[in-house]
């Protein structure tokens, strides 16, 4: 997300940034310092119905709406437990619903011919081990996207998603982590990276700049679809 944020910043885009928490905050404006643009934030919980009813009111209206957050579970299917489920499908799917109801309508209200950006995985394209509910929601996400673009088509209003596998190794393994830990991790992110012909992770930044061209001139006519950035992990075995 914070890569996101800075890619458009860096193209002179005003923000309006949905946070977590203050932290996060103070964090983010530091780094987004040096770009003069117009960046406003509103801290919350997307579970949080009054939140979304909250974002409605305080923004009349935006050109890209760039649906970012997700929650992960890596629980095995016989022991994901209720709240897990609600969680998931809450943040993942639900929040993403409701925020693109709220600002398509934004949208066509002020003729504006939009582009909404939903970040899902390539879990949404092929199963996982002890993913199912994630993996859930990454496939509920691809369909809700497809049907959103048939929908506002008519409205100029274009919907896609972008699924990236895992990221940079040096974002998921902090130094910080215990020794066994660190190993683990990187054991287990070895193996995902012996699956993937190019042998290699995209980075935040490449995932940035992806969203970024979904919302730009140059993707006029693409609706409806996926950019799948996996290294050729979905291509085949």
């Amino acid at each position: 997300g914070k890569e996101i944020a800075l890619k458009f910043a860096k193209e002179n885009h005003d923000l309006i940034l949905l946070v977590r928490k203050n932290d996060d905050v103070k964090k983010l404006s530091q780094e987004l310092k040096k770009f003069k643009i117009h960046c406003k934030f509103i801290v919350g919980d997307l579970k949080d119905e009054n939140y979304l009813k909250k974002i409605e009111k305080k923004i009349p209206k935006i050109n890209n709406l760039i649906n970012n957050a997700a929650l992960p579970n890596s629980k095995h299917f016989l022991n994901v437990s209720k709240k897990d489920f609600d969680d998931l499908v809450s943040v993942n799917l639900r929040a993403i619903f409701k925020l693109s109801q709220i600002f398509s309508k934004k949208m066509i209200q002020k003729n504006i011919n939009g582009s909404i950006v939903n970040v899902s995985s390539q879990l949404g394209l092929i199963g996982a081990y002890n993913r199912t509910i994630y993996c859930m929601t990454k496939f509920g996400l691809e369909g809700l996207t497809k049907s959103m673009a048939m929908d506002l088509g008519k409205y100029g209003i274009r919907v896609n998603t972008v699924c990236p596998t895992k990221t940079s190794p040096t974002k998921v393994v902090p130094s910080k982590l215990p020794k066994f830990k660190r190993e683990k991790t990187l054991k287990r992110l070895n193996l995902i990276k012996s699956k993937i012909p190019l042998g290699k992770f995209s980075t935040t930044k490449q995932i940035a700049s992806i969203v970024y061209f979904l919302t730009s001139e140059a993707s006029h006519s693409i609706t409806g679809t996926s950019i799948v950035s996996d290294g050729g992990w979905t291509a085949g075995k």
